[in-house]
């Protein structure tokens, strides 16, 4: 019976999705891949995972959607509880593919299932001796598959704050646990910046970079990626400074228009406090120093609606303020 709702559960899926792989396929996202990807074939050397023993005996099975080879890797994790990871690798790859891919997330509900299914299907074939043990392999990977096409609906979420008040340790905390599996793709202001500006996230911009109209670019590439990527249900995490009140206001109007709930946080420090983390932070893709956040202090931000979060406590403290908001804003 378990396999039977898979069947039918993924058939659905695929049904829906089906004009968009064809879609995908015409724009080039059907290529040669790795085929392979799940945490058996990775090994770390020195430090840094190494993919090897790709699927290379047969040319059709290894050319797949591009975002179909990186499921596998991101279903494992998830097989694993290791749910905090599986968001990190979605995100990075995300970034790295500067939002060619935001309105493919639409298929990936169905390719986390297919690749749970897969490791299901492997694991009897092949298992050997404790068959129990096979069994609880075999439907744990049949666990991950429905839980991968559980539709919770898109959420977006903002927050906002000085430097230094802890956006990105916070978002980074919360993202796993927001919408569909893996997890709220983290948009961050800074990174967003740096990728417009042609440079790596430890480069240091100019000031110019740090103009009315570069941040005002930088907000529509929020913008515009957290828009795809809500169309494609996926959640969105907004991580930036949000001192103008037009730019909160803007990511409201955001969620009204796709229709999705919205909340707003917002951390409040002391600004010694945050001047002093600034100055101690290092490899950091935010270029502000002790400077930037007294003259971020000293703007006028308008009348503040979000709710507001006390960003001098420890990260525990935050999340743990933070989650019952998210829960009220996402049944609102």
């Amino acid at each position: 019976e378990r396999v039977a709702g898979f069947s039918a559960r993924t058939r659905a899926a695929f049904d829906r999705t089906a004009p968009l792989l064809d879609t995908r396929a015409g724009d080039g996202h059907l290529r040669r891949c790795h085929g392979d990807l799940h945490l058996r074939n990775l090994v770390l050397i020195d430090g840094k995972p190494v993919l090897f023993d790709a699927l290379e005996f047969d040319e059709e099975l290894g050319t797949c959607d591009v975002l179909y080879d990186l499921a596998f890797l991101v279903m494992d994790l998830l097989n694993r509880g290791l749910t905090r990871p599986a968001n990190i690798v979605q995100n990075a790859w995300l970034h790295a593919q500067e939002g060619r891919q935001d309105a493919g997330l639409a298929a990936l509900p169905l390719f986390l299932a297919l690749r749970a299914g897969i490791r299901a299907m492997v694991a009897v074939q092949t298992g050997a001796g404790d068959r129990g043990q096979v069994r609880r392999e075999a439907r744990g990977y049949l666990d991950t598959a429905f839980d991968a096409l559980y539709d919770t609906g898109p959420h977006l979420v903002a927050v906002g704050g000085l430097s230094g008040t802890g956006k990105t340790t916070l978002a980074r905390r919360l993202a796993p646990g927001i919408g569909r599996r893996p997890g709220a793709v983290h948009l961050r202001s800074d990174l967003e910046r740096k990728a417009l500006a042609g440079v790596a996230p430890g480069d240091t911009l100019p000031a110019d970079s740090y103009t009315k109209d570069a941040a005002r670019a930088v907000h529509t590439r929020l913008t515009d990626r957290a828009r795809y990527l809500l169309a494609a249900g996926q959640s969105v995490l907004l991580d930036a400074t949000f001192l103008s009140p037009d730019e909160r206001d803007g990511a409201g109007r955001l969620a009204q228009e796709m229709e999705v709930p919205f909340t707003g946080l917002w951390l409040d420090a002391p600004v010694d406090t945050l001047t002093r983390r600034v100055t101690e932070r290092h490899g950091d893709a935010s270029d502000a120093d002790a400077d930037v956040v007294r003259g971020q202090s000293e703007k006028d931000i308008g009348t503040m609606t979000w709710a507001r979060i006390d960003a001098s406590r420890g990260i525990e403290a935050m999340a743990d303020a933070a989650e019952p908001l998210l829960e009220s804003g996402r049944k609102s």
